[in-house]
């Protein structure tokens, strides 16, 4: 071993409890969440202090502890983009019918960005996947006591002690059931994702479950692509197989899923204009429209609608509430994160392992702001996980030579992952 190799591994030794601390933090966010909602019910606004704790706690290890305070810099344009980001959303606050609450929550959001920047120039690719294995399997834990409490015949999950919206336990839970994919070996991730994908389907959300499925198939798609499988020729068998389940079994099929998820019911049926939400989008875009440079302030877009309480659509509301310079430096910032875990994802080592987990909760999030209510929010651990995936500093040096000296990097890769899994 190389010396410059030896004082990589002292330092990551010294940063062991790193991966812990993200996990705690992500499952930490969503049980201070729930216990607001226990607390003050449905209808009510999760109180900001004890939110923000659980949001920022993590500074204080970063201070106190030997790692990285202060984070490695994002690109250039990632970092232009970010500082037009917060400018508008900062400026778009005095304008905001609530500015002071408008006001709170950029605080909050840069906060969940530098930490997500801390974390990103702290977690080794082990601790990366550690901190992910601590947050499935807590929230595993936490999902499946919500769901004991709470279930009710007949009801939508959330709906039986009417304690917290269907849809958002189904965000929720989308995350943790890609997280699992940091487990090694298919039964412990099948020990997180069976319950979980019980959890999704008891909260009848379509969204969350399609948004599963496509990131599923994109972290197996990339991991089989860095491995250097045919990705496409597989993908093609498994297009051909589902067209000709559908084409015998569709009646079978269409009778299951609207039995799930309520295909044919008058309000949430495919014919209810996606659940009545056209209205509220027509609604967010007119306000769009009547203020596009600097929106109507930052989480203050629910305050003008009348016809819904919120637009249901990231996207939307984004434009509403910053205006078209901030959703571009949105969108760059996202494209930009994708793009460099994308790229990260594609060497066959074991970084790829990671990176591939992240691009797929990158994309299945993407899919679910289509009908989520913000599209960058830190009030749940898959908006946090998202804020993971797209706040990605450049590279060190140490990055560099585990691109470019691949026996720098440890054996066990991918493909190890995929042995057991692959017939033959």
């Amino acid at each position: 071993m190389t010396e410059m190799h030896e004082h990589w591994a002292d330092v990551d030794q010294s940063r062991t409890r790193v991966g812990l601390v993200l996990g705690l933090w992500l499952s930490g966010v969503f049980l201070t969440s729930l216990g607001g909602w226990f607390e003050h019910g449905r209808g009510a606004m999760v109180s900001m202090v004890p939110l923000g704790i659980a949001i920022v706690w993590p500074l204080l290890y970063f201070a106190l502890s030997r790692c990285q305070f202060v984070p490695r810099a994002l690109p250039v344009g990632s970092t232009i983009a970010l500082v037009v980001f917060a400018l508008t959303s900062a400026l778009s606050s005095f304008l905001s019918p609530v500015p002071l609450l408008s006001i709170g929550y950029v605080a909050l959001t840069l906060a969940g960005v530098w930490l997500a920047l801390q974390f990103n120039s702290n977690l080794t690719d082990d601790q990366y996947e550690q901190g992910l294995k601590v947050f499935a399997v807590l929230m595993t834990i936490i999902l499946i006591s919500f769901a004991w409490y709470d279930y009710a015949p007949g009801k939508r999950l959330g709906t039986g002690k009417d304690v917290l919206n269907p849809n958002s336990i189904a965000l929720v839970a989308t995350s943790v059931f890609l997280a699992a994919m940091a487990f090694r070996t298919l039964l412990s991730r099948l020990i997180c994702m069976a319950p979980i994908a019980g959890i999704i389907i008891l909260t009848s959300s379509r969204t969350a479950t399609v948004a599963a499925v496509v990131g599923l198939a994109m972290v197996i798609g990339v991991r089989l692509r860095a491995n250097r499988r045919p990705v496409l020729v597989l993908a093609g068998i498994g297009v051909l197989l589902l067209a000709g389940a559908a084409m015998l079994y569709g009646d079978v099929l269409y009778n299951l899923l609207d039995r799930f998820y309520d295909l044919s019911r008058a309000d949430r049926g495919i014919g209810s204009g996606a659940t009545g939400r056209t209205a509220a989008w027509k609604a967010t875009w007119d306000m769009f429209v009547r203020n596009p440079l600097l929106g109507v302030g930052f989480r203050a877009h629910e305050q003008f609608l009348k016809v819904d309480s919120s637009a249901h659509n990231g996207y939307l509301a984004t434009l509403a509430e910053v205006g078209i310079v901030g959703f571009l430096a949105v969108a760059w910032l996202v494209l930009q994160g994708l793009r460099k875990l994308w790229m990260s994802s594609s060497n066959g080592s074991d970084p790829a392992h990671t990176s591939s987990l992240l691009f797929g909760v990158g994309i299945a999030y993407l899919l679910l702001a289509v009908f989520e209510r913000y599209l960058i929010n830190v009030g749940n651990p898959t908006s946090l996980l998202f804020l993971l995936c797209i706040m990605r500093p450049d590279m060190t040096e140490r990055d560099s030579v585990e691109a470019d000296e691949p026996w720098l990097v440890p054996e066990d890769d991918v493909a190890g992952e995929f042995a057991d899994e692959m017939p033959g």
